[in-house]
């Protein structure tokens, strides 16, 4: 018979990020189907942890499956002027970021 100490007890899951990852106007489909004018790959990056915590690529969702974060390689180069406790959403042909959010320490979007 096995016993569990109590820091074995103790011991608590790590944080989940959001089911799905971030929505915005940056991964969305518009109703004309043209997607002139958006980013065709994004990351967005926790500034808390400076890890990339979501991706986004058109060409993957236009083939019919959801991106995985290992789909889209980028080297994060964190920045100072980044807002502290939040997401930052990076346009990887431009490496700009184009939006940004505070988030809790799990990751989930303030309102």
């Amino acid at each position: 018979m096995s016993r569990s100490t109590s820091a074995e007890a103790s011991v608590e899951p790590p944080a989940v990020p959001p089911v799905g990852g971030y929505e915005g106007w940056w991964n969305a489909t518009p109703a004309s189907g043209s997607s002139a004018g958006l980013p065709q790959e994004t990351v967005a990056i926790n500034t808390r942890t400076t890890m990339v915590v979501d991706a986004f690529s058109r060409r993957i969702n236009d083939a019919g499956r959801p991106t995985l974060i290992t789909d889209v390689p980028y080297t994060v180069v964190p920045d100072p002027t980044w807002p502290a406790d939040s997401v930052v959403i990076i346009d990887t042909a431009t490496n700009r970021v184009i939006e940004h959010f505070r988030v809790d320490p799990n990751g989930d979007p303030l309102r």
